[in-house]
């Protein structure tokens, strides 16, 4: 990995400079650190701050199928390892596999936040003090945006009497590539993201949020989201609510006009402009097995959407073979890029959970119902049982957060918690293949070059 980051160092003193003096190069050549306020604000604004890594989410979950084994090898000739990870194969990478995005980029993210921080050396003037925070709170969210991230697709799912026990992530908190690192624990990591969290929303910001740069929003429902999956119910309720007292607004797909006519159009704007719903835009293309004109939507949950459900309409491509593919990403690029941001509807739905586990149920019931209302024709308020209303939110999450990069997180969750297990299953040829609760493969290999180069421990598979 060291060797990787001084390549980026000498990457940004070329692709941000830009013909311009920008660095001041340090005696340390592998250290580069921007003059001002504006140079440290353009480091967060390069694209790839707005990409997730989670290729390994998307590929390994049960939403979506290829239709038969010749193109599953035809579709994973430019990435080897999709075809293994498709299957949870017990070696997922070959020899000469060595960039593993969903590691590689996130550390790259890493380390640009990690060198966004040194924006806290500059004394800004009054008239940069708020854009001065803005950097600083993002920089810290982007930061544990990737760090959690990793933790999902490398580690195991957090459980509070092992954390201490359980391997970790190397905790990059430098752009000082000769710093060595370990793995250290589970816990670390888990701290680590909710201090930076912490910290980044008791940082003082006036100005209005914008979807492509993480503010307080972006940072109190990734909160939301990582107390949810450390299942830590009260805290996860108390960040939904701070959220949606700031933003509630939801997308009418009743609104929405027309229809989709290719497996790469969309009833949504490009780039998510105009979506009241965003909180946090971010994507991700996976490319390889997953380019739309291969993959088939998972047709169990298609069948489980009423023929009065809107998204059947505004998620799904019908082809003349009567398969379907999803187009329904905010991205609005139809099926080629998929929208991993942060939105009210998944805060809206991690507090109906959380008011449900806390035996909180007309309010679980309220929630629901508003959603609904925004995704169903002529909805009429339902008031559902208590003892299955649980139940009943975890399917509407499953539909709601469709292709979201969500699946694989929430599986992991819910399978750890041993009530509403699922399993993976798979079928290639006349081969079947499944990922079973309590099965090791519910966490990914750390890339080898990785281990070999850094001494860390790998994973068990």
């Amino acid at each position: 990995m060291r060797k990787y980051y001084i390549i980026l160092a000498a990457i940004i003193g070329i692709t941000i400079g830009c013909g311009k003096e920008f660095l001041d190069i340090k005696r340390d050549a592998n250290q580069v650190v921007p003059s001002n306020i504006k140079d440290y604000m353009t480091i967060l604004n390069r694209d790839i701050m707005l990409y997730t890594s989670s290729d390994l989410h998307f590929l390994s979950t049960d939403e979506y199928f290829i239709k038969n084994e010749a193109d599953l090898i035809a579709a994973s000739r430019f990435s080897p390892y999709h075809r293994n990870v498709y299957t949870w194969a017990d070696r997922v990478y070959h020899d000469d596999e060595r960039d593993i995005r969903d590691w590689h980029e996130a550390y790259e993210r890493i380390m640009y936040a990690n060198l966004a921080l040194d924006v806290e050396k500059i004394s800004p003037s009054d008239s940069e003090v708020n854009q001065w925070n803005q950097i600083r709170i993002a920089a810290r969210f982007h930061r544990a945006w990737n760090f959690y991230h990793l933790a999902q697709s490398f580690c195991e799912v957090y459980d509070p009497v092992t954390a201490a026990n359980k391997l970790g992530l190397p905790l990059r908190l430098d752009y000082d590539v000769s710093i060595e690192y370990t793995r250290g624990s589970l816990k670390e990591v888990y701290d680590q993201i909710l201090k930076d969290l912490i910290d980044a929303e008791n940082i003082p910001v006036t100005s209005q949020e914008n979807i492509y740069l993480p503010g307080i929003s972006a940072v109190q429902a990734l909160l939301a989201r990582v107390y949810l999956q450390m299942g830590a119910y009260p805290e996860a309720l108390a960040y939904s609510e701070k959220v949606l007292q700031r933003k509630d607004s939801l997308l009418n797909y009743n609104s929405l006009t027309g229809n989709v006519s290719s497996i790469y159009s969309s009833l949504f704007e490009p780039y998510g402009k105009n979506n009241p719903s965003i909180i946090l835009y971010t994507s991700r293309q996976v490319g390889g097995i997953m380019i739309p004109n291969r993959i088939i939507a998972d047709t169990i949950l298609y069948k489980s959407l009423r023929d009065d459900d809107l998204r059947k309409r505004v998620y799904y491509f019908s082809r003349p073979d009567g398969t379907r593919v999803y187009v329904g990403s905010y991205c609005g690029m139809g099926g080629l890029e998929y929208f991993t941001g942060l939105s009210v509807e998944e805060v809206l739905l991690t507090r109906a959970e959380c008011f449900t586990r806390l035996n909180r149920y007309d309010e679980a019931v309220a929630d629901l119902n508003k959603l609904k209302r925004n995704r169903y024709i002529n909805f009429i308020s339902e008031n559902p049982q208590s003892a299955n209303l649980l139940e009943i939110i975890l399917a509407e999450r499953e539909k709601e957060l469709y292709m979201r990069g969500r699946r694989w997180e929430d599986v992991r969750r819910l399978n750890h918690e041993g009530v509403y297990v699922t399993s993976f299953r798979r079928k290639v040829g006349d081969e079947s293949f499944i990922l079973e609760k309590g099965s090791a493969k519910w966490k990914w290999p750390i890339p080898e070059n990785e281990i070999t180069n850094n001494q860390l421990q790998q994973n068990d598979r």
